[in-house]
């Protein structure tokens, strides 16, 4: 997802794929891991600058868990490990007849790439 502000409520196991302006906002989810933006398709750097998410500001990994005290990490969300993530997402190869599906990555949630 890209925009400018996401609030996530109610998420269990989940895998986020973020480029945002501010900081993520989680509030009663558990077990989400965080990681940036992998969306691919010619010209998606000129959409991006168009509405502002030209700049990618790192705020993926920097989310707020409203149920949380924020002298400690929360337990209800994490950085999702380098050699865990779906890597880039070709939006132009799906569209070229090729279907999504799960990459069977464990414990990941629902986790799509292409293949």
């Amino acid at each position: 997802m890209a925009s400018h502000q996401i609030r996530i409520h109610q998420a269990k196991i989940c895998d986020f794929y973020l480029r945002v302006r501010s900081r993520p906002v989680i509030e009663d989810s558990d077990g989400v891991r965080f990681a940036p933006y992998c969306l691919k398709y010619e010209g998606i750097e000129k959409d991006l600058e168009e509405v502002n998410l030209g700049e990618e500001t790192g705020n993926w990994s920097n989310v707020d868990d409203f149920k949380w005290l924020r002298a400690v990490q929360s337990s209800n969300w994490s950085i999702l490990p380098e050699n865990e993530r779906a890597g880039t997402v070709d939006m132009e190869e799906q569209s070229e007849g090729r279907e999504m599906k799960n990459n069977g990555l464990e414990g990941s949630g629902q986790v799509w790439a292409l293949g």
